[in-house]
């Protein structure tokens, strides 16, 4: 080895031993401003941050830092030798004999020094640095590190998903006017038809939202530009500094506040199209000589409209008929009236188109089925209901079936009336005349057909419908005052009275006295008080028990006297299970209210049983609901015995759930023994009175009588204030009603 070869192995170690000091130095400089830093961290993962402790954490940690600064000492030359000493472990300094020089010149004295630093010079081949130590203890002799290290992984064990907001709240600058930054407020608002509340926006978000949903963007203390997709959108002025800016969404993109380098709020928002309805169709049955449909309707968002359309094979110009059904999504059925439509002993299509209240349309695949045909008794009537269905399938015929309407016009009347066969003569003329489109034609030979049927009866039985009519929908609007409800009531009577007399007088019987034209005024009376007392429910139960009663009694043929005797027993069951359904409801009511007995139920029990015995004497057993109503009268009546009114209230709930069942069976029984003629089928231009516009009659169908449109949980929530508004309730009532109307409880 030369001699320079020493200076320079000492020469770096000694830029590396000066390196390693400084480090350690600094280090030992910065643990105190650490310390203070660590000990603010914890704080804020406690949630104990805020931006004054930030601020006083900065000052001490700079304090610290200048002071240590001041103190800071350079490394020595003989620090930074001392140090490659210690790390590489050599004794007797030989660093040092490296830089000594030899007193004596002897040749002894010279071989000896040369041989001594030979060996000193070999010893630097394992001379090292180290590695940097920080040295804590010298800094904490009592190692609070450990404790803030110790609290640091609790804080994060107990802040959980809230660090981030806790890290967020301690950085958040405060209200000062001096650190006042620009607000940005932004929401979207869905189509009506979503029923979706409006979603607001936070910074940074990614949303999907339906086309046709509006943007909404405020922004307070800026002028920037507020951009939609690339394009600037209009603002309109609020105050000083604060503008607001709408469009609506229409496809995707990216809303954008301010230019790039000084970006206030930017959001993607993808559009996305409203879907159609989802709608399918099982096959037909024929239910009673009605085709039975069965439907799966599903949209996110309702359904607007639901139509089931007719139309024969073969005839691709016939005139379709179609009729409404019930709107709500899920599973759904109904029965279709169609013995006024002219295609009767035909085979059909039947098939179902939906809108949704987006306005989107969807069609079911179509079921085949023959409808049966209606029997008709007057010869003239067959001959009309042939050429209507001839019309209704051929459109394009008019002409030559106007010739024949005419000749049966001018044909010697066998029961023929005068006023039929003017009738048909005008017809024939304004078919002729195209005056008369086919559907209006096929319209007119029904009423025609109608009243050739009836005979002499058709005058009143029209002018008992129109009178029936008025009343029912006067009840379905709601709230009808007593002078107009007493005057719509003697107009039906009187029609009623002269309709019942035509059919005594057709039979040779005394049938109009057997009819309880009261109990019909009662029940009118009843569905006022009900609607008025806000218990919708069971107002629109009594209507539908009206409607098929009035309907009943106008499309009833003429009875034999064992026939009326039945059917007045079956009417007076049917007021009297109306009765017991209304004195269960109320004593549901007071049972809320903590005083109803267990004797009352029996008493009902009772007047169920009695009922039932009528039910008998009338021809109609095993009604459906009436056993399990039973049941729960019994169970009833078994918890007030023992006071616990909690279990009562529900099973009198569900008694006069399975009375209401029963009462709707009970309708359609008397609707099938009294002969209905069905003169109010759901075809187009044949709505009766008090008849659903779906074109059904079954109990399932859930038809539509027209009442004024309320939210349910409004509804209830008004009756519980009512209820809960009566000081003699007794405090433990007031308070569970007080939790019904608390939200969230």
């Amino acid at each position: 080895m030369s001699a320079a070869a020493p200076d320079r192995i000492l020469l770096r170690l000694r830029r590396r031993a000066a390196l390693v000091l400084w480090t350690e130095t600094l280090c030992h400089a910065v643990m105190p401003a650490a310390f203070i830093l660590a000990a603010w961290l914890v704080a804020v993962i406690f949630g104990f941050g805020g931006f004054p402790l930030l601020v006083t954490a900065l000052i001490l940690a700079l304090v610290s830092l200048g002071w240590e600064a001041v103190r800071l000492r350079l490394p020595r030359a003989a620090d930074i030798d001392r140090r490659i000493e210690r790390a590489s472990g050599l004794k007797h300094r030989p660093l040092l004999a490296l830089q000594d020089e030899l007193e004596t010149e002897g040749a002894w004295g010279k071989t000896l020094w040369a041989t001594h630093q030979a060996r000193a010079a070999a010893s630097l081949a394992r001379a090292r640095t180290g590695w940097p130590a920080p040295l804590a203890a010298l800094r904490d002799p009592y190692s609070l590190r450990a404790l803030l290290w110790l609290l640091l992984v609790t804080g994060l064990v107990i802040a959980g998903p809230e660090l981030p907001a806790r890290f967020s709240g301690a950085f958040s600058l405060p209200a000062w006017r001096l650190f006042a930054v620009p607000q940005v407020n932004a929401w979207v608002t869905p189509p009506a038809y979503a029923g979706q509340a409006p979603l607001l926006l936070t910074r940074g978000q990614a949303v999907t939202v339906l086309q046709g949903s509006r943007l909404t963007v405020v922004v307070n203390g800026s002028d920037d530009a507020i951009r939609f997709a690339g394009a600037r959108l209009p603002t309109a002025t609020l105050a000083a500094h604060s503008r607001r800016a709408e469009g609506m969404l229409s496809a995707s993109g990216v809303i954008s506040i301010g230019p790039w380098w000084h970006r206030l709020a930017r959001w993607r928002v993808t559009v996305v199209p409203p879907a159609a309805p989802v709608l399918s169709l099982a096959p037909v049955t024929l239910v009673r000589d009605a085709p039975q449909l069965s439907w799966q309707a599903s949209d996110p968002y309702g359904l607007a409209a639901l139509r089931a359309t007719l139309r024969p094979h073969g005839y691709p110009r016939a005139l379709p008929e179609s009729t409404s059904l019930p709107t709500a999504t899920g599973k759904g059925t109904a029965r279709l009236d169609v013995s006024d439509s002219p295609y009767g002993g035909l085979a059909v299509d039947v098939m179902l188109q939906a809108r949704n209240l987006a306005g989107l349309t969807a069609m079911s695949g179509t079921q085949s089925i023959t409808l049966p045909a209606v029997p008709l008794h007057d010869p003239t009537a067959r001959r009309l209901a042939a050429d209507r269905q001839t019309l209704a399938l051929m459109p394009e015929r008019a002409p030559f079936i106007a010739r024949e309407l005419m000749q049966t016009a001018q044909t010697p009347p066998s029961r023929i009336s005068y006023a039929v066969d003017v009738q048909l003569a005008a017809l024939a003329t304004d078919m002729r005349l195209h005056a008369a489109s086919p559907a209006q034609s096929v319209a007119r030979l029904l009423a025609l057909i109608r009243q050739l049927e009836a005979g002499p009866d058709y005058a009143a039985s029209q002018a008992f419908a129109h009178a029936a009519q008025a009343l029912l929908q006067a009840l379905a609007r709601g709230h009808v005052d007593q002078n107009t409800l007493n005057r719509l009531l003697q107009a039906m009577q009187q029609a009623l009275a002269q309709h019942l007399a035509a059919l005594a007088k057709a039979s040779h019987t005394s049938q109009a006295q057997n009819v309880d034209r009261s109990a019909l005024s009662r029940l009118a009376q009843q569905i006022a008080a009900d609607q008025q007392a806000g218990r919708s429910q069971q107002a629109q139960a009594e209507l539908q028990q009206l409607a098929a009663a009035l309907r009943a009694l106008q499309a009833a043929r003429p009875m034999s006297a064992a026939e009326a005797a039945r059917a007045q027993a079956a009417a007076q069951s049917a007021q009297a299970l109306s009765r017991l359904m209304q004195n269960q409801a109320r004593l549901l009511d007071q049972t809320a209210k903590g005083n109803a007995t267990a004797g009352q139920q029996g008493q009902l029990r009772a007047g169920l049983q009695s009922l039932g015995a009528g039910l008998q004497k009338a021809g109609i057993a095993n009604l459906p609901g009436m056993a399990q109503a039973g049941q729960a009268m019994q169970a009833a009546q078994s918890a007030l015995s023992r006071q616990d009114n909690g279990h009562a209230q529900s099973a009198e709930s569900a008694a006069i759930q399975n009375l209401q069942q029963a009462a709707a069976a009970l309708q359609s029984s008397m609707q099938q023994g009294m002969s209905l003629d069905a003169t109010n089928g759901g075809m187009p231009g044949a709505h009766g009175f008090g008849d659903s516009q779906n074109g059904s009659n079954d109990d399932n169908a859930n038809p539509d009588l027209g009442f004024q449109r309320r939210n349910p949980a409004d509804a209830i929530e008004q009756e519980i204030i009512k209820r809960d508004a009566d000081p003699s309730l007794p405090a433990p009532t007031h308070h569970y009603l007080h939790r019904l109307l608390t939200p969230n409880n």
